[in-house]
């Protein structure tokens, strides 16, 4: 039986029936209380009794409708994941322009009882919103948005609610005792380190402004979703902030390396609100700017030494303007210096540049800070369905220390193609279908179309280039154009039909992803080894003044990081014959597929 939407006047005549209704005293249900612009999301086992709080709170006095969401196998466990998923899709959706929840960041999702079937009817209870006019898109749009992936919205896991307890915990302990602080999450692709970072943030935004009221009443939709820890930890931040900086809040920072994910993040903090604002979303040498008080560091193994940058002077600069000298230091040791408490998030396996701080260098920064320092692991695999299981079969190739081939279960597509455009043909169909489906290759040819300035997302520089004949990439007489920018690639009309590389795709997610192994990498059967060929490899400013093992790290590095980008699945092609056969030892070959026409 599908759930049922009742709508109700939101005042005392509609009170009236909504006790008179036959589940409206004593049934676990989900409610909208709205008008045109503003909406609340809320749960409760009471209808009626939670409605008469409603009508009494001056905050929603002049709301116009409440609809209850009644199901007859709905259960407490279920009402409390449906408010959290509601609150998540609908402030994405803009159905209604303000979602008037107080939120201090999002709180654990725990497992019960047939959640997977109440997730997927979940779907359903969307389009009756859908067509009831209390939402607006599909949930396909939806999850596609940067907006719901990086939102401060989404429910954490169970290990990333602890890690985020703690990071709360490290911060106001730091700050009691008057010392600096540090804390360090390590965590490998797909663990969920930027949503946790954002999270956190928004606890940190948010706690002074949290009504002790609400807290210590049990009957209160925010307190029953928020374990004891978290509650206890926002309460240290309140009373901090306002007994010791005379309610002066926390100021901000997140340090984001990478320019494209910056961007992108920078616009979610816009939109979202709640406290959010894109002026806390920095790059490394914006911690010069401000006198923060706590920085977040997102990617933290892509920060920068001194070694093939594109703009010295500015790393001199911000060196010396701290006290550094140029010639030894690095932008982790610029952020240590530049914040009161520093949260790090990082992963040595995706360094990917020359200009990178390396594993070594990064724990030599880190030792001066060594009794300060709180470490944290993150260590369940959230992006990919094929799971943590995936990831270490992915890291086992790319070492050649896989012995045997494995299947990677029934949600996950991991596949290899011995036609290249067959293969992104795929791509760009299942781009189509889901959307955030791209093909990504290793820097093994030139970019030779690459434009002056970021083109208009609009296909024209694209159709112009191909009119012309233009292209970057030839494989088995097929040609390919390059990214057009660096910089939100991944979410433009023109990704379809170009080819991203790791420097557009890292941080990202994609629903599918197609990756292309160059002929600047291939296998040795003789030793059972990777090995690169320079006169291959493309990216100059990578190769320029570094060795070749390091080159060759970076470069499995590279490869790891963009076969986890996938949620539901990576496609595999490889140039060379050495590669493939490797390949075929562990990745099942794609059914011969028929395609549509050649984009």
């Amino acid at each position: 039986m599908s759930s049922e939407i009742h709508s109700f006047t939101f005042d005392k005549a509609g009170l009236k029936l909504v006790r008179q209704s036959p589940r409206g005293k004593n049934w676990p249900v989900v409610y909208f209380i709205h008008d045109d612009n503003n909406l609340y999301i809320g749960e409760t086992t009471s209808a009626s009794t939670r409605m008469d709080q409603h009508l009494k709170n001056e905050a929603k006095k002049d709301l116009k409708l409440i609809e209850f969401i009644f199901d007859p196998s709905f259960n407490k466990s279920v009402i409390l994941d449906y408010e959290q998923r509601l609150i998540k899709y609908c402030s994405v959706d803009k159905q209604f322009a303000h979602i008037l929840n107080q939120n201090m960041g999002q709180q654990a999702a725990h497992d019960y009882y047939e959640r997977e079937r109440y997730r997927n009817q979940f779907s359903v209870l969307w389009k009756q919103l859908q067509n009831e006019g209390l939402a607006k898109h599909s949930l396909d749009i939806i999850e596609n948005d940067n907006i719901f992936k990086f939102s401060p919205y989404n429910a954490l896991t169970g290990e990333q609610n602890e890690v985020s307890i703690e990071i709360m915990n490290d911060i106001i302990d730091s700050f009691e005792k008057g010392q600096q602080g540090v804390s360090l999450v390590d965590g490998c692709a797909g663990t969920g380190k930027t949503v946790l970072a954002i999270s956190v943030i928004n606890s940190l935004v948010n706690a002074a402004n949290i009504d002790l009221r609400l807290l210590q009443d049990a009957e209160n939709e925010f307190v029953e979703s928020i374990d004891e820890d978290k509650k206890k930890a926002l309460l240290r931040i309140k009373d901090f902030i306002q007994k010791e900086r005379n309610g002066k809040p926390f100021k901000i920072g997140i340090v984001f390396p990478m320019p494209g994910l910056r961007q992108t993040v920078s616009r979610v903090f816009k939109e979202c609100g709640n406290g959010l604002s894109r002026d806390m979303v920095i790059g490394p040498s914006d911690v010069v700017k401000e006198d923060y008080d706590i920085l977040f560091v997102d990617e933290s193994h892509r920060l920068s030494k001194r070694k093939n940058l594109t703009g010295y002077d500015s790393f001199d600069k911000t060196s010396r303007k701290l006290g550094f000298n140029p010639e030894e230091t690095n932008q982790l040791e610029w952020i240590l210096k530049s914040a009161k408490h520093t949260v790090l998030f990082y992963d040595e396996y995706q360094s990917v540049k020359s200009s990178d701080i390396s594993h070594s260098e990064y724990q030599e920064s880190l030792k001066k800070y060594g009794n300060i320092i709180k470490r944290h692991k993150l260590e369940t695999q959230m992006r990919c369905k094929g799971g943590d299981a995936y990831i270490d079969y992915v890291k086992d190739i790319m070492s050649c220390r896989r012995k045997d081939f494995e299947v990677i279960g029934n949600d996950y597509e991991f596949c290899l193609f011995d036609d290249v455009n067959i293969m992104i043909e795929n791509i760009r169909k299942k781009d189509a279908e889901y959307g955030l489906c791209k093909t990504v290759a290793g820097f093994a040819w030139e970019w030779k179309t690459k434009p002056k300035g970021k083109p208009k997302d609009d296909m024209k520089y694209y159709d112009f280039l191909v009119k012309n004949g233009k292209y970057d990439i030839l494989i088995e007489n097929h040609p390919y154009i390059w990214n057009l920018t660096n910089e939100d690639w991944i979410t433009r009309e023109d990704s379809r039909y170009t080819i991203g590389c790791i420097h557009t795709t890292q941080g990202y997610d994609m629903n599918f992803v197609g990756v292309i192994f160059g002929e600047e990498i291939d296998y040795n059967p003789a030793t059972n080894a990777l090995e690169i060929n320079l006169d291959k490899y493309m990216d100059k400013k990578v190769k320029q003044s570094t060795d070749e093992e390091t080159l060759k790290q970076l470069m499995l590095n590279t490869y790891t990081t963009i076969m986890t980008r996938g949620i539901k699945g990576c496609y595999v092609y490889a140039c060379n014959s050495n590669m493939k056969k490797y390949l075929r030892q562990y990745i099942a070959r794609a059914n011969k597929v028929t395609v549509g026409d050649t984009v």
